[in-house]
């Protein structure tokens, strides 16, 4: 009978135990030349054996971060004859040399073997600077603007698919390097690190945007390799808590487009409402499948007044979930998900009953505010601007997933020429206080009173309408968002 294949608990470098695959079908060889580079030869290295004949010399990488994690006796199974290399000298040895490599290693330590993998690649033929990278799912928000700023500031933009296959983008790179690799939410990015590591070595600059919560967006990273990366995040109450991960955070406020939101007729003198938004995070139910909230905090959230049951509060009393790695963090989103549906839902209501408002969006609504005149869901993009120019008040409500966050209905609404009306979040602070102050609401209560202030003073409303109009305009476009990035990335 044949020997039982060996199993040896590993443990990868994010913490998580997991049991190595042992057999020669883990083994790979790759690359060309007459001398062979063992990067990881796995648990049996008796296995690599015949996938080495014919080699003038055999080099092996000796990585502590695997050595250490294997039994006692497993570095006294490596041949004698393999010569050992440090992790210091062995890029220079690629790409002169073939490499042999038990595969399951690059997703146990994907710091260590995903950089060297991609040193194995040709170096690209052609580099155009001024490319610029964008990978999206296909109805991707902020890409389209970000290529119009790309557009404005004289630079060629590309989309690439979110989920880029690293094969695949190893043959573009290949063939040319782009100025720069966006990614917006980590899109295009796997979650080993290996495009990450393709783009590197060849060159390419590489950096983050998340536009939304960025520690749920980085229960999908299994790797460390994302600490190197300027991670540029909208919501400032973030950034102490990834930079104690070791994140390179910073703060980067979302924008408006003209293109897609210009300033045209101004929004009428009425008292209606119109909000639009969906009814609760996209795919709520599959995100937070695992996660349970104490029930005990979960009727103190209940109680709290406005905003206040915010991913941040949610954060304090539960400060012993690890913020990453791992999917635990959810349980803070579900907390704030939770909370933010309630503080929807209440505004709503109240406005429905002492206004003319209008909802746009999905069905759900009929059920949580009923009675509410429900109108379907309109294209972000082709229609949007429309139905804010129509309305004499927009509103916003703010997501509690963002504790200091602001929402695209700030920046849009006003370029447009519409007049919004938005609870307090602190995210407002990149604006002037005397534009924030009269717009500003904290309950249900002040929205319709503010709501009816203005709209006895048209003037008045006009006026800040303008103000508005003219300080995003300015300060607030993409084109500018994507100015501070380059700068940021060029230090």
């Amino acid at each position: 009978m044949p020997a039982r294949p060996i199993r040896v608990k590993f443990k990868n470098e994010l913490g998580i135990s997991t049991s190595l695959p042992a057999g020669e079908q883990y083994l790979r060889l790759l690359g060309s030349g007459r001398d062979i580079l063992v990067l990881c030869p796995g648990p049996e290295p008796q296995l690599c054996a015949p996938l080495l004949s014919g080699a003038r010399r055999v080099f092996v990488l000796r990585v502590p971060e695997f050595e250490r994690r294997m039994p006692p006796a497993w570095p006294g199974a490596l041949p004698p004859e393999w010569e050992p290399v440090s992790m210091e000298v062995a890029p220079s040895l690629l790409p002169g040399v073939r490499v042999l490599h038990y595969t399951p290693a690059t997703r146990l330590l994907p710091s260590v073997y995903a950089p060297l993998l991609a040193a194995l690649h040709p170096a690209p033929k052609a580099r155009n600077q001024a490319d610029v990278w964008l990978p999206c799912p296909e109805k991707g928000l902020i890409v389209p603007e970000l290529e119009d700023a790309a557009l404005a500031l004289g630079l060629r933009p590309g989309r690439l698919p979110a989920g880029l296959p690293t094969a695949e983008l190893a043959r573009m790179l290949e063939a040319e390097a782009p100025g720069l690799f966006l990614s917006v939410n980590f899109h295009g990015l796997d979650p080993w690190g290996e495009n990450q590591s393709l783009l590197e070595a060849a060159g390419v600059p590489v950096a983050v945007w998340c536009v939304d919560n960025p520690v749920h967006l980085l229960t999908g990273q299994k790797n460390l390799l994302w600490k190197r990366l300027p991670l540029f995040v909208t919501d400032d109450w973030f950034i102490g808590p990834l930079r104690s991960l070791g994140a390179d955070a910073r703060h980067l406020p979302l924008a408006v487009s003209p293109k897609f939101f210009a300033p045209e007729a101004a929004c009428p003198a009425g008292r209606d409402l119109t909000f639009v938004g969906r009814s609760s995070f996209p795919d709520r139910d599959r995100f937070f499948a695992a996660c349970r909230i104490p029930g005990n905090l979960a009727d103190e959230a209940r109680n709290l007044p406005g905003r206040q049951a915010h991913f941040g509060w949610w954060r304090d009393r539960l400060p012993d979930i690890p913020l990453w790695p791992g999917n635990d963090v959810r349980a803070l989103g579900l907390g704030a998900e939770t909370a933010s549906a309630a503080w929807r839902r209440n505004c709503l209501t109240a406005l429905a009953a002492a206004t003319d408002l209008t909802v746009i969006g999905d069905d759900a609504w009929r059920s949580l505010v009923p009675g509410v005149r429900l109108l379907p869901p309109v294209d972000y993009y082709a229609g949007l601007a429309d139905v804010c120019r129509r309305a004499s008040f927009t509103l916003n409500l703010t997501s509690l997933l963002l504790p200091r966050g602001l929402t695209q209905r700030h920046f849009d609404v006003w370029a447009c020429g519409g007049f919004l009306l938005t609870d307090d979040t602190p995210g407002l602070s990149v604006f002037p206080p005397d534009l924030t102050r009269p717009v500003t609401f904290e309950t249900p209560e002040q929205a319709a009173d503010l709501l009816s202030a203005l709209a006895a003073a048209p003037k008045r409303k006009d006026e800040l309408r303008r103000a508005w109009q003219e300080h995003i305009l300015a300060e607030h476009t993409y084109v500018r968002r994507l100015e501070v990035l380059l700068d940021a990335i060029r230090v």
